[in-house]
């Protein structure tokens, strides 16, 4: 019996991770064995029902000369680990989605003659598919003009959007509830998959400033740094806040499904679950994102009513007290925004990526 095995190759973020997973989901439905490959940092996002290898990387960027040669040293390991990986599981053809820990695997998938797609889930192409893009059949895309994508080098475009989970889909068909009048009000405040520190700082502040009435009806799920656990969650307390305080959220949807608020990062796996659940949000782009692509993220569900955009710079506590004190009061307003974000939902995006790469498979192309 032939194997029916597909690699997806990430890095060790949720950005990456993610889109794996709804296209894992989507393969695994359609009877074939889906096999993840990544750093250590993404291994505990993916799910026990998935295989998963774990294998070295890091950038090779750094200022000194010896952290580049222990980096790329890395990166070599990774190599030899994916070269063994590929032998053994003989993948019909492998998928990366970015990240440097898709490095190795795909260049030993190159070597080893195995078929290559590549998806790049942001307005701005990362380092590392730039890099890999040159040894792909095809290039998948979530926008249709993706900067840093060098047009000369030949390579197919298709342009899928972000793959997301099943789940985050059928949030969207089920609706948006907003809260009553004086019933509980959910936020979800989440800051990336690695957390981030200016959302356990500053988000606590503003729930602390919101009305003492409104503060009796809050119940909070926040992802925050493990160093910040502690302290977030004395601030939650002190305040008579109900939180849930966590480093990490293994079941996103369903903590999307319970949430009127949401606050989070802009990259394009958070833009996307965001608009396949139909979830309003106030959306901080992380400042330092290569050619500031998370605010061309937000900015594109700003621009439709579908949530607010606000700059990092612009994050004080008091201003985000008055935001969230305004929206719950006119609950009209989310339920609006809600309804606006579905029109960026792209639920095929998983499907049409699987079979844009299992189509390759059928044309004899791996081992």
């Amino acid at each position: 019996m032939a194997r029916r095995v597909i690699m997806l190759a990430a890095g060790g973020t949720g950005g990456h991770i993610f889109p794996a997973l709804a296209v894992g989901e989507y393969l695994q439905d359609a009877g074939w064995r889906a096999v993840f490959i990544t750093d250590r940092r993404g291994k505990h996002m993916i799910p026990k029902h998935f295989s998963a290898i774990t294998i070295a990387a890091a950038s090779p960027f750094a200022e000194n000369w010896w952290q580049r040669i222990a980096r790329l040293s890395r990166l070599g390991c990774g190599l030899v680990a994916a070269l063994g990986a590929i032998i053994m599981r003989r993948p019909k053809a492998i998928i990366g989605f970015g990240g440097y820990a898709a490095v190795p695997p795909l260049v030993a998938a190159r070597g080893l003659g195995v078929p290559i797609v590549i998806h790049e889930q942001n307005a701005s192409m990362g380092r590392a598919n730039r890099f890999l893009v040159r040894f792909a059949k095809k290039c998948a895309t979530s926008w249709q003009h993706t900067k840093g994508y060098a047009q000369n080098n030949h390579v197919p475009t298709i342009v899928t959007g972000t793959p997301v989970r099943a789940a985050f889909h059928r949030l969207g068909v089920d609706g948006y509830q907003p809260p009553d009048a004086e019933g509980m009000v959910r936020l979800l405040i989440i800051g990336g998959s690695l957390g981030a520190s200016v959302f356990g700082d500053t988000v606590p502040e503003a729930i602390s400033r919101l009305p003492a009435a409104l503060k009796t009806r809050l119940h909070i799920v926040h992802q925050v740094r493990p160093e910040q656990i502690a302290a977030v969650e004395a601030r939650y307390k002190q305040n008579g806040i109900s939180a849930k305080i966590t480093p990490f959220i293994a079941d996103m949807a369903h903590e999307m499904a319970e949430a009127h608020l949401v606050i989070c990062r802009a990259g394009a796996s958070s833009v996307a679950e965001l608009a396949a659940a139909g979830r309003p949000a106030l959306l901080v782009p992380y400042p330092d994102a290569m050619d500031d692509h998370q605010t061309a993220n937000a900015k594109g569900i700003h621009d439709i009513g579908g949530g607010w955009l606000i700059p990092e710079a612009e994050m004080s506590a008091g201003s985000l007290a008055g935001k969230i004190a305004a929206l719950v009061a006119d609950p009209s307003r989310l339920t609006i925004a809600a309804t606006n974000v579905l029109q960026l939902a792209k639920p095929q995006a998983a499907a049409d990526l699987a079979e844009h790469v299992l189509a390759l498979t059928k044309k004899g192309g791996a081992a």
